[in-house]
Formats: structure tokens, sequence, C-alpha cells
């Protein structure tokens, strides 16, 4: 095990975003037989398959010794020992097997690496300490979700150079950025803006269309992610066109595609309305 630790090391992913809803959370491949029995508990129901469950299955196991005192040695002498110790090793396996297997809640998509480059900027930076992203973190400074659709990328790009320059009296200090990492913060900062106008009839056609399966804030299923901020993982055109045709972005997913149900036109509609979401 020592050995291991040193020669391979712990695998690290990149530093948690809690903004980050593009996300796909998965226990180590040990854990991922309680990662797919949750699936069939759902809502308050979790907690049996979390908690009562495994709980139960360990007193079993801690029982075993004071219920099992047969004199016999042989597993074929024991039937019932046997079968249930081959159901609970079966049952370890299909559900770590389904888990390894079942399609991610949201499909990979390759991100902007500019953009990604100003998310690396924003962290070592610090930013956080003085801005927000949706009200959340700093105080000091401005929401940069607010400002992303306030401000042009010009005005942006001025004052991440001299923020005096655009507003005399500003605590931002001089940061002496190379013109690539304003480029890659002002990218990032203008990714965090909302999407674009909707109809009025749109909320109506999601719940029509989708509420069965998605969730927007307290309204709809439970069945399928939750939509309530997918402005702020997801462009527009990204979910135009994961709409009429999921299979084109993610082939394991299991939405129907609704390029036959729904006209462009309310394709177009919805995929603004769920970019405006964040």
């Amino acid at each position: 095990m020592v050995g291991l630790a040193l020669w391979k090391g712990a695998p690290l992913e990149e530093l948690a975003d809690p903004a980050d809803s593009t996300y796909n959370p998965r226990p180590e491949w040990y854990f991922l037989f309680l990662f797919q029995a949750l699936k069939f508990f759902p809502g308050s129901l979790e907690a049996v398959a979390a908690v009562v469950i495994p709980s139960l299955l360990l007193l079993l196991l801690i029982l075993v010794p004071f219920l099992d005192r047969g004199p016999e040695r042989h597993p074929l002498d024991r039937p019932l020992w046997l079968w249930l110790g081959v159901l609970a090793a079966g049952g370890w396996g299909w559900l770590t097997w389904e888990g390894i297997t079942s399609p991610m809640s949201n499909p990979i998509m390759e991100k902007d690496p500019v953009v990604a480059s100003g998310l690396r900027l924003y962290r070592e930076l610090n930013c956080s300490y003085c801005h927000s992203l949706g009200g959340k973190e700093g105080r000091v400074g401005p929401d940069l979700k607010k400002q992303s659709s306030q401000k042009s990328g010009q005005w942006l790009e001025r004052h991440l150079r001299d923020p005096q320059s655009v507003s005399p009296g500003s605590l931002m200090p001089k940061l002496n950025l190379l013109d690539e990492e304003i480029k890659s913060l002002v990218a990032y900062i203008k990714s965090l803006g909302a999407g674009a106008p909707h109809s009025d009839q749109a909320p109506r056609l999601f719940a029509q269309s989708c509420g069965a399966c998605h969730r927007i804030g307290r309204k709809g299923g439970d069945s399928a992610p939750d939509l309530s901020a997918i402005g702020s993982a997801r462009d527009k055109a990204f979910l135009k066109r994961y709409i009429a045709d999921p299979a084109s972005a993610n082939p394991q997913a299991a939405m129907p595609g609704f390029k036959d149900q729904l006209t462009d036109v309310q394709i177009e509609d919805l995929a603004r309305y769920l970019s405006s979401l964040r």
C-alpha cells in the first residue's frame, strides 16, 4: 500500500467548483454499487439505500458466527449461507458494473480553452476574495455574473488593464496582466452572462415537453438532471442541438430527441429559455 501510494499516488481532479453544474460526480469503483443502488430509491427514500440497508447487511455479517453454528464445514453442506454469499457477491458485482456503464448525468463536452484558462486565472488571482458569482463569495467588488451582461468585452479589457482609467476611485489594484491573460479573463467573465431572450410561452412549453422528467426550482420531475441553473453551464447553441437530437452530443443519452415533435422555432425558444436560467 505504501509502495503504491509513493509510486502511483492518489488520483486528484481539478479544484472543486461549486458553480460548475457540468461535473459528473462518481465515487471510486468500490462504492459504485452504492452509487447505483441509490437510483432505485428516489427522493427521501435515498436514506434507505444509503443508511438502512447497509446497516442491516453489516449487522447480518456480524451475526453470521452466531447464526451459523453447524458442525459442517464444506460449503455444499451449508446451502443457505452459500447462496446468501453468492447473491451478495452477485448483487455487488451487478450494481458495480451498472454503475460503471451507466451514462453520465451531464454529457461530456470539450470546454473552450480560452474560457478554461480564464477560470484558472480567476482562481490563481483569488478574485473571489472581492468578487462574487451570483451572490456567492466576495462582497467588496461587483458580482461578475451581472457585470458580464452589463459591460462590454472592451470595457472589461480596459478595466483589467487599468481599473482607474475606467472606474476612478476603484478599489481594484492594477494587476499587470499579459494580453493573453486579459483576453482569457474577459472570455471567462463573458461566459457567465445571461442567455438570449425568450418568449413568454417558453416556460409553459418546457412544462409540457420537459417537466415530466426535468425540474426547474421546485417544479418538475426527478428522473433527469435539475435544469434550474443549466444556463451557467451550457450555451444556447449546445442546448438547441441537444433538445433536437441528444444522441448527437451524448450517444448514451436516455432522453428522446424533439426534432420531430417540436418546430424549429419552439426548440430555439426552449434553448433561449434554458440558457437564461442561472
